[in-house]
């Protein structure tokens, strides 16, 4: 981060400063050194924001901080600036935290630096990576990091870029209309990606037109001249985007299979192009889609996962690849290629781990009924040549539409055949309806619990088997595949 002082922060917050040092101190007399919201981590010259919420109150180590070597404290009672300290006094300090970190996002920008923002029902951490690797392979590049996406973890990630950084990742998440709005007019993309939009949040916005609309607000922040790119084989987020697409910013699709006439305006669209796949993985090239020409762009791809959405998410690195100048020489093409390949999802995301005894598959971080198809598809191949075993939990926030979008899970699953299901959660019943509707013969095991799922697991097993464990996150199967790696090391 680049360095602040008392000056910009008073003159971005609107508020004075509250000195109770014992001399003057002048405002251009102190820098900031790093922001901080966690006394554990803070260091010297931080200044330190007193978040706040239901269950805590960060204004009760504003004086630790200040111990700990502050430079100065954002809280919303001056009761709490302690004595040798220095301190600014608002009414939400997440806010003003925000204020902070949009007034770093402009200093980058009048660096040169361009912000991507990132957002979708799934895909959208894998895609975020991966466009992360791509663009170092040009350029000095800073991304999000874990999950921090919302409002808080947003504005930490573009205040620990450095002062250099050429490129800004940011991931943005969201439960509610409005949120996705608050984020954008933070980071201003001026590159801006909706992977997809699925069926995630449902049971909280209430239709497919609302995820839309709620992914969507991610244009409302994009800078003049900026672009959208969206995804082209989803024909209902795309007509949307088309349609809605700010005056004076640009849409462009990103598609594995494009529909006819999906796009009959639209100045650019980046596609697969000769896609193939063996039990190794998937190859395939790229094509850049003008409405007077087109281009191949990046061929001989080569990744080890499977279908349709490991494509798409490659296709959206490749587009920021090609809108940053990428891919224009052969040593450029070769060592996107390498960053591709070379690319491994993260613990939680589908990663596969060969314990000896097992092929252990962990995408159990979080579930869709998007996501969820996704896995299947790709444990096919992962399995291939083992007894292919399921774990899987439910997946939350879907409101009324749980029973209906557990039994289509439930359908899609049951079209591959694979030894045996384990599953648990609320709408269990649910998914072997639909899994039964489509083979009756396919055997399903219904789990009390998590606990009860490894217990049967256990029984079931035998070496050689590969073991997908799939759920939403606040079911734990994460704790399980780390049970079944570690059998091996007990």
């Amino acid at each position: 981060m680049g360095k602040f002082t008392l000056d910009e922060i008073k003159n971005v917050l609107g508020v004075e400063r509250i000195s109770r040092l014992p001399d003057p101190v002048y405002n251009t007399a102190v820098e900031i050194a790093d922001v901080s919201t966690d006394t554990r981590t803070i260091g010297k010259g931080d200044i330190f924001f007193a978040l706040t919420g239901e269950n805590f109150n960060g204004n009760e180590y504003a004086a630790k901080a200040i111990e700990l070597g502050a430079a100065c404290v954002v809280v919303n009672n001056a009761s709490y600036i302690p004595e040798g300290g220095i301190g600014f006094v608002v009414p939400d300090t997440a806010r003003a935290l925000a204020d902070i970190a949009k007034h770093y996002r402009i200093k980058l920008g009048q660096s040169g630096c361009k912000v991507i923002g990132i957002t979708g029902s799934v895909g959208k951490t894998s895609t975020r990576n991966l466009v992360r690797d791509v663009l170092k392979t040009g350029y000095k590049v800073h991304a999000t990091t874990a999950n921090n996406n919302n409002e808080i973890g947003m504005s930490k990630a573009i205040l620990s870029a450095p002062s250099d950084t050429e490129i800004l990742i940011l991931e943005m998440g969201m439960r509610a209309l409005g949120e996705i709005s608050y984020l954008t007019n933070i980071a201003l993309p001026d590159l801006a990606l909706i992977t997809n939009t699925g069926y995630s949040h449902i049971g909280r916005l209430g239709s497919r037109e609302n995820i839309i609309k709620a992914k969507f607000e991610i244009a409302e922040g994009l800078a003049d001249g900026g672009v959208l790119a969206v995804n082209g084989d989803d024909p209902m987020l795309y007509e949307y985007a088309a349609s809605k697409i700010p005056f004076g910013k640009m849409v462009t699709g990103v598609a594995v299979k494009p529909g006819e006439d999906i796009c009959p305006t639209c100045p650019l669209f980046i596609r697969a192009d000769q896609v193939s796949e063996n039990d190794e993985g998937t190859s395939f090239g790229s094509v850049i889609e003008k409405q007077d020409s087109t281009e191949s762009f990046i061929s001989g791809i080569s990744i080890r996962q499977h279908g349709d959405a490991a494509i798409r998410n490659i296709l959206f690195a490749l587009y920021c690849a090609y809108h940053f100048g990428l891919g224009r020489s052969e040593e450029s093409v070769d060592a996107i290629r390498k960053a591709i390949s070379d690319f491994s999802a993260g613990a939680g995301r589908g990663l596969a781990t060969d314990t000896g005894r097992y092929l252990i598959v962990n995408d159990a971080y979080n579930a869709s009924p998007e996501s969820m198809a996704a896995a299947f598809e790709n444990f096919k191949y992962q399995s291939k040549g083992r007894r292919a075993v399921l774990a899987l939990g439910g997946i939350l926030e879907l409101g009324d539409y749980a029973p209906v979008l557990h039994e289509m899970v439930g359908k899609n699953c049951a079209k591959y055949g694979f030894d045996r299901i384990f599953v648990t959660g609320d709408n269990a019943d649910d998914f072997i309806k639909g899994a039964h509707s489509i083979d009756i013969s396919l055997t399903v095991i219904k789990c009390a619990d998590t606990e009860d799922m490894r217990r049967r697991l256990e029984e079931y097993l035998k070496p050689g088997d590969a073991v997908l464990f799939k759920a939403s996150h606040s079911f734990g199967l994460e704790k399980l595949c780390e049970y079944f790696i570690g059998k091996d090391n007990a």
